[in-house]
């Protein structure tokens, strides 16, 4: 056979093997629905989870934010990752894992001392999430094109919310229609939505083994990184201890809200909530806030892409804090649940109009140095840390103010990060990448 029919058969060959196991329509969207899931479940379903078991408000701020510690220290392992095996095999592996423990949580919920043993579990799934974020990045941008990362940034960010919908719409919704079945516990509802959870985050690991592909630049390289002189850079760059505020206190007050708002939706009227089922809070925060948080985003985006991040960051910033104003307002006057709707909504709104900002700055940071991948996650580790701080101490605030004194408290505690923003180094000619989601 001629030279050039080979050519020509070996290329048919491989454009066919590409469509069947490296079609990015089928495995871009699966990664990312299979990144969310562990760390929606572990950052905001547990709140509502341990809420509905009688955990106190307290425990729950304190307990909730610190199983985060991952995200806040995975660029600590992130040159492991990188530098060991290949991002595929990191892939499967975690979500292996991840898989075992959800399966394990579920049997967790339903046992007497439920709380500590959930929590040894939350923890070790918010790591393997960690370390799976890692190598999910770094094997989109091995396996995909300059192009083709650029037309599925928004493919990647959808799948993503998606998952957010799911666990905070879906999940939720469901184990408050599960708690509300004759002879049901609240216990075996919530065992049973995380093995719904579970079942098809188990389908969804099948799929993307089956659909990602082998890309040549996924090698076990075992090399060293420069990860040393990444860190000595970034903690050496001009007006330090201003960025490190920015990024620390920018959504300080906001952070806390949305640590108590599923918990103040639900508690009831006489301790000060208003009294909404679990199934309404699945709906309100889980698809009306989730669609309000992408649109805000989105919007945010554009903005800044037309009109520069120094120009946009007061307006992003007042977004952000002003709408806890309707905290405050609910707080004090307990409204019915269609205006729990609207201030959820705006709020969300807000949130992700005024984070667009956030993670533009968080970028531009890293914009001009050596190491863009590593000081990025140094940038988003501290992003991290600000909100688990905030976490923590919200539960407490909240029992010692009640809810209306403490989302008073919490517009007070924005003032903080928009304080260092006149002496914030911002670049006026700002031309940042369109987001794709937001942690």
């Amino acid at each position: 056979m001629p030279a050039f029919e080979i050519e020509r058969l070996e290329r048919i060959s491989s454009q066919l093997n590409q469509r069947i196991s490296g079609n990015p329509w089928l495995f871009v969207p699966a990664l990312y629905f299979l990144e969310g899931i562990p760390y929606f479940i572990v950052s905001t379903v547990s709140v509502t989870m341990f809420k509905k078991m009688g955990v106190s408000n307290a425990e729950i701020g304190l307990w909730t934010s610190l199983i985060t510690w991952p995200w806040v220290l995975k660029m600590l392992w992130g040159p492991l990752v990188e530098s060991h095996s290949t991002k595929r095999h990191w892939i499967f592996g975690t979500q292996l894992l991840i898989f075992v423990m959800m399966l394990a949580e579920s049997f967790s919920i339903v046992q007497g001392s439920f709380l500590n043993l959930t929590l040894m579990v939350l923890t070790l799934m918010a790591f393997l999430s960690a370390t799976h974020d890692i190598a999910a990045d770094g094997f989109y941008l091995l396996a995909l094109s300059d192009r083709d990362q650029a037309y599925f940034v928004g493919i990647r960010g959808t799948a993503y919310r998606l998952a957010n919908i799911f666990c905070n719409g879906g999940l939720i919704y469901l184990a408050g229609r599960l708690e509300m079945l004759p002879d049901a516990s609240i216990p075996s509802a919530w065992q049973k939505v995380l093995w719904i959870g579970t079942a098809l985050y188990a389908v969804l690991v099948l799929v993307n083994y089956m659909a990602m592909p082998q890309p040549g630049g996924d090698a076990d390289r075992r090399e060293s990184l420069p990860f040393r002189e990444a860190f000595i850079e970034y903690f050496s760059q001009s007006r330090l201890y201003i960025i490190i505020a920015f990024i620390l206190f920018y959504r300080f007050g906001e952070a806390m809200v949305v640590k108590m708002s599923n918990p103040f939706l639900l508690d009831a009227i006489a301790r000060g909530g208003l009294g909404l089922s679990t199934s309404d809070v699945g709906f309100i925060g889980g698809v009306v806030g989730v669609t309000a948080l992408t649109l805000g985003g989105i919007i945010g985006g554009m903005s800044i892409a037309r009109y520069g991040l120094k120009r946009c960051i007061w307006p992003m910033v007042l977004s952000m804090n002003i709408p806890i104003a309707l905290y405050v307002w609910a707080a004090w006057t307990q409204p019915d649940k269609v205006w729990a709707n609207l201030v959820v909504g705006v709020d969300n709104f807000g949130y992700g109009f005024g984070f667009a900002a956030y993670m533009v700055y968080l970028m531009s940071v890293t914009r001009n140095s050596r190491y863009p991948t590593a000081n990025y996650a140094i940038s988003t580790g501290l992003m991290a840390l600000g909100a688990m701080l905030a976490g923590i101490i919200s539960g407490y605030l909240q029992e010692h103010l009640g809810y209306t004194g403490f989302f008073v408290a919490t517009l007070l505690l924005s003032i903080p990060g928009m304080s260092v923003l006149p002496f914030l180094p911002i670049e006026s000619t700002d031309q940042p990448n369109v987001l794709e989601k937001a942690h």
